[in-house]
Formats: C-alpha cells, sequence, structure tokens
C-alpha cells in the first residue's frame, strides 16, 4: 500500500502500511535522518518533528494517522536557519588584536 505525506514542502509517496511509524517512513524510504531513534516509547525526544507546527515523537505516530498534515523535519530547519544571516563572530577565541604564540 502507498502512503503520501507532505514532508517538507514537497508530496512524497511511499510504500508503507498506514500503522508504520513515521520515523520508519522519515529514515528508510525519504533517507531524512536528522530524526533519531532513541527509547521508542516517545519519551526522550530523539525522533521530533513539526506536525502542521507542532512537535511531535514521530516513533510512535502512525503514518495513516497524518493525512494532509504539513510534516517539517530536521533537515529543512536547517536550512531555514542557513538562510538567516549570523550577527556573531566566527570565531571568540582570542580578541582580534591579540598577539599571536610563536613557536621558534
Amino acid at each position: 500500500m502507498a502512503v503520501s505525506l507532505k514532508v517538507n514542502g514537497a508530496m512524497r509517496s511511499v510504500p508503507a502500511e498506514p500503522d508504520t511509524p513515521l520515523l520508519y517512513v522519515l529514515r528508510n524510504d525519504l533517507e531524512l535522518n536528522g530524526a533519531k531513534f532513541g527509547c521508542g516509547l516517545a519519551q526522550c525526544g530523539a525522533c521530533t518533528v513539526l506536525v502542521d507546527g507542532r512537535p511531535v515523537r514521530s516513533c510512535v505516530t502512525e503514518v495513516g494517522s497524518l493525512g494532509q498534515s504539513e510534516i517539517v523535519t530536521l533537515e529543512a530547519s536547517a536550512r531555514r536557519r542557513s538562510r538567516i544571516p549570523c550577527s556573531r563572530p566566527l570565531s571568540t577565541s582570542r580578541p582580534p588584536n591579540a598577539a599571536t604564540a610563536s613557536t621558534a
């Protein structure tokens, strides 16, 4: 059976039964590995994704229960975040005018 999901803004069809955990579909079928298997009991949060903007534990969420929901994974969040300019310095290990150590 095929299940259609809207993941990171794109419709995807995967060969999965409706009772398959979303985590397995994301990692095995869609090769989105940001969500991790942790406890398998929805307690640790390693598998968290956003479904319609709300955090959901994908290890216990059946793909058949999602319907037309928008699923956003860590990969999409990282892409969005990387477009935001950063105003902090690249390195904070030493001040810009600090003398460098000599190895002579």
